[in-house]
């Protein structure tokens, strides 16, 4: 910013500067001191923000199209077979493995059922090892039962029996990395999906849900990597340059350990910065008429709705499940109001989809919906061996559910903006966060699909925020240790400084 604005004093290009500073070419130095601190102010703020910027972007991997496998590698499947899970285990036997073959009922396995099954296998395997030699038998060549494991339990149908709110995938899947380590088998574990993730373009996730997969697995990457493979993405179709692009990565050194297969090619994703001043098509979006955000009197949600009171909301519909009740939301409400904002605590649980209904049919018609700020969010962390399907569904209902119910019950109108707050464990996985991690990661793939479809669709992935909210304790020490600074809410106050009004100060 200031290189561009001395560039301009440089060439005496006085039309420029008078554009930046937002100034007349011919006002007196009275009228443009004023707009260079207001200028110098705002370039200040935003250099700091465009250093945290980030985003994901997905370029082409390179391909191994004779890869081998050697050893024994199990294949988990469900139940209910599609036409991946035979050419899988096909493909793997083809290019030199030998198969061992489960089968998962996920209405009925759990993670007990699987580390017993798991158990079984294991057994089989080493009975086989003590028949014959090295890999012919069914070891690699560290004499580990398993070479590899490969699951594909995410695409499973339905939800688990006992939480409606947890898919069935999900659930399997979470169980199989638990009952893994039950069963101290150590292979690398690789997670295949199909529709989870987008590589850009006009490439459609078919299936947000089965990116909850891909949060679990960004997180079990970090707590368990001596027995992490990966998590690859699959086409429609096993057509034979998909299986060998397949083999390919399973038989990789792990260099990537995350990849979707396309027609054409192998992709990976990367983190790549993102400044305001190379973003193309920056547009300053306003609020107008009235705003929903949930969560709305929680930390999060209360600096979202200062923001947009901040900049000109005319009505914030603040929904949480106590309303008007919630510690700190009259205050809060005082607060808007002064900034100029019509503000309505709405008490509404927004994971039940008539109550949502219920507020937004109650939103005034002088001052219609034009955007929606999801922030709401249940914090129930822990690591993956101590994860509970309740605890996960728990989650699930505000990530996915509610998700779901704002898109199903505003898609028909004419929004502005549809942004879901998410958090960064989603992007590149974080200890102990194996419940927010997948959550997050279908917010992504949802956001990815809505601007497929044409509607509009933003994803704010944020690091810890340095209000005390979320560093204290054991959690921020272990963000701190692994280079994760907190985020200031605010700017900092300008420094205090000395003017000089004629006389030498003393």
């Amino acid at each position: 910013m200031e290189a561009k604005f001395w560039a301009a004093v440089e060439a005496e290009d006085w039309q420029t500067l008078a554009a930046e500073l937002t100034v007349e070419g011919d006002q007196p130095m009275s009228a443009v001191l004023p707009a260079l601190a207001s200028w110098r102010k705002q370039a200040r703020e935003q250099s700091t923000v465009d250093g945290w910027r980030y985003r994901v972007t997905w370029k082409p991997l390179a391909e191994k199209r004779s890869a081998r496998l050697t050893g024994t590698w199990l294949v988990v499947t469900p139940a209910t077979e599609d036409t991946w899970t035979d050419a899988v285990a096909g493909v793997l036997a083809e290019r030199g493995a030998d198969v061992t073959r489960i089968v998962v009922d996920t209405a009925v396995d759990g993670r007990e059922e699987l580390a017993a099954r798991l158990r079984t296998a294991l057994a089989e395997a080493g009975t086989d090892a003590e028949a014959g030699t090295g890999t012919e038998a069914g070891t690699d060549a560290d004499g580990a039962a398993f070479a590899g494991v490969v699951s594909l339990l995410a695409p499973a149908e339905g939800t688990h029996p006992e939480h409606a709110s947890l898919p069935a995938g999900t659930a399997a899947q979470l169980a199989l990395v638990q009952a893994l380590g039950d069963a101290g088998i150590g292979a690398p574990l690789w997670c295949l999906t199909q529709g989870a993730v987008s590589v850009g373009g006009t490439d459609r996730p078919a299936a947000p849900e089965q990116a909850l997969v891909w949060g679990l697995g960004r997180v079990a990457a970090l707590e368990h990597l001596e027995r992490w493979g990966g998590l690859i993405d699959l086409p429609d179709t096993p057509d034979e340059p998909a299986l060998t692009r397949l083999v390919g990565l399973l038989a990789s050194d792990g260099d990537d350990d995350q990849a979707a297969i396309r027609a054409t090619g192998v992709f990976g994703p990367r983190l790549v910065r993102a400044p305001l001043a190379d973003t193309s098509a920056v547009r300053a979006w306003r609020p107008t008429g009235t705003t929903l955000v949930t969560g709305g009197t929680g930390r999060l949600g209360a600096q979202v709705a200062r923001w947009l009171a901040r900049n000109g909301a005319d009505h914030l519909v603040l929904a949480s499940r106590r309303g008007p009740d919630a510690p700190g939301a009259v205050e809060l409400e005082a607060e808007l109001t002064g900034l100029g904002a019509k503000v309505t605590l709405a008490a509404c649980d927004v994971t039940d989809r008539a109550a949502l209904a219920e507020t937004l049919a109650a939103i005034p018609a002088d001052q219609p919906l034009t955007a929606v700020v999801h922030t709401a969010a249940v914090i129930d962390d822990g690591v993956i061996e101590g994860l509970t399907p309740d605890q996960v569904e728990r989650v699930l209902r505000l990530k996915v559910d509610a998700t779901r119910h704002l898109h199903e019950l505003t898609r028909e109108l004419d929004l502005t903006a549809f942004v879901l707050c998410s958090h960064f464990s989603a992007t590149f996985g974080a200890p102990g966060q194996g419940n927010q991690a997948p959550g997050n990661a279908f917010l992504h793939a949802f956001a990815e699909q809505r601007r497929a479809d044409g509607l509009p669709a933003t994803t704010l992935t944020f690091g810890p925020w340095g209000d005390g909210a979320t560093v204290d304790g054991a959690v921020g020490d272990r963000m701190r240790r692994h280079g994760i600074n907190e985020m200031a809410p605010e700017p900092p106050p300008p420094r205090s400084s000395t003017r000089w009004t004629g006389t030498r100060p003393r």
